[in-house]
C-alpha cells in the first residue's frame, strides 16, 4: 500500500505535460454508454510511458511495489499461470478528483484491481453480485492482502468470478487515490484471439478525446 507522501511524490512526477502517461484531453466512458467521467483527472504509470531514463528510475520502484502485491494476490487466488500479472502490461493509475467529481458505476477491464491508496475510502462503493459464490471465494482471498480489491472483466473471462461493479461517489473536498490494474501477458490466448485483442476492443469504446477549439 502507498502512503500520502508517496501519493504526493507520484502526483508531482506524472501530472505534467512532459510525461506521456498523462493525457488530460482523454476522458473515460467506463461502460461505453456515453456517460463520460468528465472531471476526474488521472495518469498512468507503466513501462510503455517511460520515455527517459530519469522517468524509469523514478517511477519503477512504485510500479514494482504494486506489481509484487498483484503477483502475491494472484497466487492466493489461484490465477492460472498463463494469466498471471505481467509488469510489462499492468499499470498504476494515479487519480485526482476535484470536489464533486465522480467515477460512474462500471467494471474494470483487468484481472483484478488493487486499491493502493485512497484518502476517502468511504467514497468508494463496490457491489458484489448475489449468487457468485466462486467469485466471492477469489476476491476474499485477494482481500486478505488488499481490502478494497475488486475483480475485473478479464478475470471474469478466465473464470475467476463475476466482475465487480463499483463507483466513486462525489465529495465536497478533493479526493486522491491510486489503483493498480493487474494485466497478464498480452499474447495469452483468449477466445478466438488473445488478451491484446480483447483489451483493444474495450479500450476503443471507453475513451473519448476532448478537443480544444481556438
Amino acid at each position: 500500500m502507498f502512503t500520502k507522501e508517496e501519493y504526493e511524490a507520484l502526483h508531482a512526477l506524472v501530472f505534467r505535460p512532459d510525461y506521456s502517461g498523462y493525457k488530460p484531453e482523454v476522458k473515460e466512458i467506463p461502460n461505453g454508454d456515453g456517460k463520460v467521467d468528465a472531471t476526474k483527472m488521472y495518469a498512468h504509470v507503466a513501462p510503455k510511458y517511460f520515455t527517459t531514463d530519469e522517468q524509469r528510475e523514478q517511477l519503477t520502484p512504485f510500479l514494482e511495489k504494486a506489481f509484487n502485491m498483484a503477483r502475491a494476490a494472484a497466487d492466493l487466488a489461484n490465477v492460472p499461470f498463463a494469466y498471471f500479472p505481467d509488469i510489462r502490461y499492468g499499470a498504476l493509475r494515479i487519480l485526482d478528483y476535484p470536489p464533486g467529481a465522480v467515477s460512474n458505476l462500471h467494471e474494470d477491464f483487468d484481472l483484478f484491481t488493487l486499491m493502493m491508496y485512497r484518502d476517502q475510502p468511504d467514497r468508494f462503493q463496490s457491489y458484489e453480485l448475489a449468487g457468485d459464490f466462486e467469485g466471492r471465494k477469489v476476491i476474499d482471498r485477494i482481500r486478505l492482502l488488499n481490502k478494497q480489491a475488486h475483480l475485473g472483466q478479464l478475470g471474469e473471462a478466465i473464470g475467476l468470478g463475476k466482475a465487480t461493479p463499483h463507483e466513486v461517489l462525489a465529495s465536497e473536498t478533493r479526493q486522491h487515490s491510486i489503483v493498480y490494474f493487474a494485466i497478464p501477458d498480452h499474447e495469452a490466448p483468449l477466445g478466438e484471439g488473445n488478451v491484446r485483442d480483447w483489451l483493444n476492443e474495450r479500450m476503443a469504446r471507453s475513451r473519448t478525446e476532448f478537443k480544444k477549439y481556438e
